[in-house]
């Protein structure tokens, strides 16, 4: 086995591995990933076939992803769960809840998120989510972010901001929805960063860590970084909401993403 070869199985068995406890947890069952797996060679065999300006045949695709003609046909043509839909709905999650944070008019005169009133041309909660969730319905909206516990309806009826990230904390399926998001992020971004022609085209992707940090520290070391990150990520965050374009043809999406991690002590997983 060649170097090259050694090193990408290695990378393939450090991805699968938490990945595979994840599958298994939910109750996947290998037949059921393998299925998925050959689905998305497929579909991603036409993907590279285009881009490599090659004609995207079943001939070609069978070539490049090592699957015979006749289940590259099969695949091709078969149907696999729309990931679009789910990253489109936790966008506008985020962009509702960002647009509350900057947005001069659900501001209060301290420029802080302000309550708000459930329906109303202008100001309201109604209108919050209309600016900035294209066409997701109000109550959708409202129900998704209570889920979330990011809001709250308070006494007098009104809206209230209590948590400025979307973490979803009830429902495991959207938080498994922004695993696949995340995860598909960040190794997006090694990929760009490996194959990039010129280094001031990379994307900024940075890590700190420490095989020795005392485990006593490591809630006060913990409190600094979720400070320091959430100072970091608000700051983007309004970064981005000041150059946000309503034209689709002029803009494209974009993401930061910050981690901890932290592994048992004497931990032999790599």
């Amino acid at each position: 086995m060649s170097l090259v070869s050694e090193v990408i199985q290695t990378t393939i068995i450090r991805i699968l591995k938490p990945l595979t406890k994840v599958l298994l947890r939910n109750g996947i069952a290998y037949a059921q990933f393998a299925d998925i797996a050959r689905k998305v060679y497929v579909d991603t065999g036409f993907e590279e076939a285009r881009r490599q300006g090659q004609k995207q045949t079943v001939s070609n695709v069978s070539i490049l992803t090592g699957i015979n003609r006749k289940e590259v046909k099969r695949l091709k043509e078969s149907l696999l769960i729309n990931t679009d839909n789910s990253l489109r709905k936790f966008n506008r999650i985020v962009r509702v809840i960002a647009g509350w944070q900057h947005d001069e008019e659900f501001l209060d005169s301290d420029h802080e998120p302000r309550d708000l009133l459930l329906e109303g041309k202008k100001g309201s909660f109604g209108s919050l989510v209309k600016r900035y969730s294209g066409d997701m319905p109000v109550v959708a909206m409202l129900n998704a972010l209570i889920d979330s516990g990011n809001i709250k309806v308070i006494d007098n009826g009104n809206i209230q901001l209590i948590n400025l990230n979307y973490l979803p904390t009830s429902d495991s399926d959207k938080k498994l929805n922004i695993l696949g998001i995340d995860t598909a992020e960040l190794i997006q971004t090694i990929d760009h960063n490996i194959n990039v022609k010129q280094p001031e085209d990379a994307w900024f992707q940075r890590k700190a860590s420490n095989t020795q940090v005392k485990i006593d520290a490591l809630p006060k070391i913990k409190q600094r970084i979720n400070k320091k990150a959430q100072q970091l990520l608000e700051d983007i965050d309004a970064a981005f909401s000041e150059n946000e374009s309503d034209n689709e043809h002029d803009s494209c999406p974009v993401s930061i993403g910050i981690y901890f991690t932290q592994k048992k002590a004497n931990s032999e997983e790599e």
